[in-house]
């Protein structure tokens, strides 16, 4: 099966929408901390040398998945066909990224860190004690590596590689779906959501708010697991960059929403819309990053269900916006074609 240029989809108005809101995200970081953004940016695209690699495995596994019979023809078709169009989302997922990370260390600037003792109370009385605790009671110890692996390395790679596997496919309105609930994701909970509900996790609580309220769980976190030393480290990193206001990769303290909850929940929805088993898949990685996000210590298991429930319903209605809408597939087939 070839891969047909979907000359009607490009014809669609409203395309440039998507495009637009990028860059007015981008714009607005750029004008709340202009140093701050260029910094970011400057570190991101530095980085962007391991991408290359992660798209080079995405169209691997796009070739057998869509081309199976004829996966090397698929690989230099897409290579002919899409390459503008991944580097082109490189480049504004670059933008939004350094937009994000901005905002995001700017929150105790704009709202103090204040909700943690409310979440806290809150998860407490929905489980009948702190999450945290009872993940780590039922938790095995030989899974705790895998989890905090899965949590965190893997995380990275499959938010990455599937942005440049859902870029490869021909079908425009599934792929204007998927990035139009990405970047709303980032823009409506990582940024204006997690302002309005400024905190910091279980992890961070005794070091923001001075009270051992979770000291038996950063015990736990620190000194109870095979991941010890990796979460001293850090959360020395992201708490150092707080103090010191230093430009840092990935720095900016966050609990609610969980963002690690929201990726790993847009892309379960998408898989299970492109391949049922993919989608299973999916949806027990997200079920094991939200065990790893209350075993860790990272968030509130309020988090994950505000970030599920939020995404969930962005998923939903991104299939309504410009050059998304007919995208309401749940076929492979059709998501191999042009819309």
């Amino acid at each position: 099966m070839t891969i047909a240029v979907d000359t009607h989809a490009r014809r669609q108005p409203g395309q440039l929408a998507l495009p637009a809101l990028v860059l007015a995200f981008a714009v607005a970081a750029a004008i709340a901390a202009p140093w701050r953004y260029i910094a970011y940016l400057e570190s991101y695209l530095s980085q962007a040398i391991i991408l290359p690699p992660i798209l080079a495995a995405g169209v691997a596994v796009a070739s057998l998945l869509l081309r199976p019979a004829a996966p090397f023809s698929f690989i230099l078709d897409t290579t002919r066909e899409s390459l503008l169009r991944v580097v082109l989302v490189v480049l504004l997922c670059m933008l939004g990224v350094s937009a994000f990370t901005t905002f995001k260390v700017l929150i105790p600037e704009f709202v103090p860190f204040y909700a943690d003792p409310i979440l806290a109370q809150l998860d407490r009385m929905v489980h009948g004690g702190d999450p945290g605790l009872l993940a780590r009671a039922v938790v095995p110890a030989w899974a705790h590596y895998p989890l905090a692996f899965l949590y965190g390395p893997v995380w990275f790679i499959q938010w990455f590689g599937l942005m440049g596997f859902v870029a490869l496919l021909p079908n425009q309105a599934f792929r204007m779906r998927y990035f139009w609930a990405m970047a709303l994701t980032f823009c409506l909970l990582g940024t204006a959501a997690a302002t309005i509900f400024s905190s910091v996790g279980p992890v961070f609580y005794e070091r923001i708010y001075m009270d051992d309220r979770f000291a038996a769980l950063t015990r736990l976190v620190f000194d109870g697991s095979a991941v010890g030393s990796y979460m001293a480290e850090a959360t020395s990193y992201l708490y150092d960059s707080y103090m010191s206001s230093a430009v840092r990769m990935g720095s900016g303290i966050s609990a609610m929403p969980s963002m690690h909850i929201a990726v790993a929940t847009l892309n379960a929805h998408m898989l299970f819309s492109f391949d049922r088993r993919a989608g299973i898949i999916g949806w027990a990685y997200l079920g094991a990053i939200f065990i790893g996000s209350i075993f860790l210590g990272w968030h509130y298991a309020l988090d994950g269900y505000f970030s599920f429930i939020a995404v969930s319903l962005i998923w939903w209605g991104a299939s309504r916006l410009p050059g998304a809408r007919g995208a309401q597939v749940h076929s492979d087939r059709r998501l191999m074609q042009p819309a």
